[in-house]
């Protein structure tokens, strides 16, 4: 079994409802919205069900990011020391050494952490060049 499998789709391609149906219980973080227009976005932990925001859109429709969150979620992720970790809405943040990136050199760097991690479709192929692709599974959605 390869250590990194990427759960990847297009935008709104089901990734989180997948991460949901598949990981509840595990250890790691998901994304969720409480409305359609996803106006706030949390953070919900998949063991306890713990939401934190995430980020909020402002007036001009600008998420407005809660790096508290972000800082909780990596210092969890970063204790971890074997096992799996999963962690739902890689994307552009993480590209820029944002967000999770943090957590991502975590699990690429600490050979007894597999993780699962959701993707777009778009962000790919960083993903697979950070982690390695012989060490990648990619399931399309």
């Amino acid at each position: 079994m390869r250590r990194f499998r990427f759960i990847t789709a297009p935008h709104d391609g089901g990734k989180t409802r997948w991460v949901i149906e598949h990981c509840r219980g595990c250890r790691g973080f998901v994304s969720v919205s409480p409305d359609e227009e996803k106006k706030e976005i949390f953070l919900m932990d998949l063991e306890s069900g713990e939401k934190r925001l995430l980020m909020r859109r402002n007036a001009e429709n600008v998420f407005i990011v809660n790096e508290e969150t972000f800082s909780y979620a990596n210092t969890c992720i970063m204790s971890e020391t074997s096992g799996l970790v999963v962690l739902d809405e890689c994307g552009w943040m993480e590209c820029e050494k944002r967000g999770f990136y943090p957590s991502l050199v975590h699990l690429r760097n600490t050979p007894s952490l597999s993780a699962l991690l959701s993707v777009r479709l778009d962000r790919l192929e960083w993903y697979l060049d950070f982690f390695g692709r012989d060490s990648a599974e990619v399931i399309r959605l």
